[in-house]
């Protein structure tokens, strides 16, 4: 009897709360979000009336209101960019079956949520903390259906997932403009690549050597972007974080004693290396859902370089207007006097990014 409860116990042990799965369904009126979690799980964060091998069914039905409360503090939504408060649907044990005695017992509660819409569903957030007092590790898989099309999504921890129909039928165009319009936002928005850049040009006054810096540092972050993204290559955040505050400091402070920038591409391309993983951390997770890589990656260096080109088009023809003098004496003067002044605030900026994320203080606005 005891061996018998103990393999029961060993079945029971294997559906614990690092795995759930939920079914999402997009629907006219709104969404159905449906989710099994193990009772294994249940039992740590609520307090069953049995011993989960001997819950009977009237027992687990009776625990609905625990298990629709804790779950409502699991899972949110929002529908076309406004939180919708989820009506609870019935409560079904999932039994599963012991091999050896043909017993069955209750292993999952399957939980239904309907989330209206007054209008047709556009966009919608789904976010997920499941089991998030017991483990950080929670796997959680949803299905997603929209439109008659399914699709597989797969997510540890606390999650976030956005679902549009492009994102469940992808296309190729509507993949690349996806890809290529998140460069462009992730570097207009990316304030240390911005500062990093602005250093360089402050040290650059010909074309041509603008031209090498910013083609060597393309093709660097180019490089360890693609080779992040197949996990081929990869940096704790932190690491990554704090190697590209420091890359800030040191161009800025070179400023200050570089006469020519002819040879500064060689360095501009080592830190561009260090710049593609930190461009790769935000764009890995979104990467898991897709069937192939590299073309989205290529969108997305594409958009990272198009953002690029719309800060040099504003920034060195401004430096080269704030350079010109009546001889070439006055311009090197006043480019001295740029460089000294325009490199202060980004040694600065840059010094409280590396200190900031050496210890990870998380006071530094960006």
């Amino acid at each position: 009897m005891m061996l018998h409860a103990a393999a029961v116990l060993c079945l029971l042990a294997a559906h614990d709360e690092k795995l759930s799965v939920s079914k999402v369904e997009v629907r006219d009126d709104g969404i159905v979000w449906t989710v099994d979690v193990p009772l294994q799980g249940l039992e740590k964060v609520l307090k069953l009336p049995a011993d989960p091998v001997e819950l009977s069914d009237s027992q687990f039905l009776g625990m609905k209101d625990d298990i629709v409360k804790y779950l409502r503090t699991c899972l949110k939504l929002e529908i076309n960019g406004a939180a919708v408060e989820g009506e609870a649907e019935a409560l079904e044990p999932l039994l599963e079956t012991f091999p050896a005695t043909g017993e069955k017992i209750i292993a999952h509660a399957r939980q239904a949520f309907r989330f209206r819409s007054p209008s047709p569903v556009k966009r919608a957030v789904l976010r997920g903390a499941f089991f998030s007092t017991v483990t950080d590790r929670h796997h959680a898989l949803l299905t997603v259906s929209w439109n008659g099309v399914s699709r597989r999504f797969s997510r540890y921890g606390p999650f976030e997932l956005e679902i549009t129909p492009a994102k469940i039928n992808p296309t190729f165009w509507s993949t690349a403009r996806e890809f290529l319009l998140w460069g462009m936002h992730h570097i207009l928005i990316g304030f240390d690549h911005i500062a990093f850049l602005l250093a360089l040009l402050l040290g650059t006054r010909k074309m041509g050597e603008m031209v090498r810096v910013v083609t060597s540092f393309t093709v660097a972050h180019s490089l360890t972007l693609l080779l992040a993204a197949r996990d081929l290559i990869r940096l704790p955040s932190a690491v990554t974080e704090s190697l590209i505050a420091a890359s800030i400091v040191y161009v800025a402070a070179e400023n200050y004693f570089i006469k020519e920038a002819r040879h500064r591409w060689i360095l501009t391309f080592a830190f561009g290396l260090v710049h593609g993983l930190g461009f790769s951390s935000m764009l890995r997770d979104r990467l898991v859902d897709l069937d192939s890589i590299t073309m989205p990656v290529v969108w997305f260096n594409l958009g990272v370089e198009l953002g690029q080109i719309a800060i040099l088009l504003v920034v060195f023809p401004l430096l080269s207007w704030i350079r010109r003098g009546a001889d070439e004496t006055a311009s090197d003067r006043r480019q001295r006097l740029l460089v000294r002044v325009g490199s202060a605030p980004i040694l600065l900026l840059g010094l409280g990014w590396l200190v900031d994320r050496m210890f990870q203080l998380g006071r530094m606005p960006f």
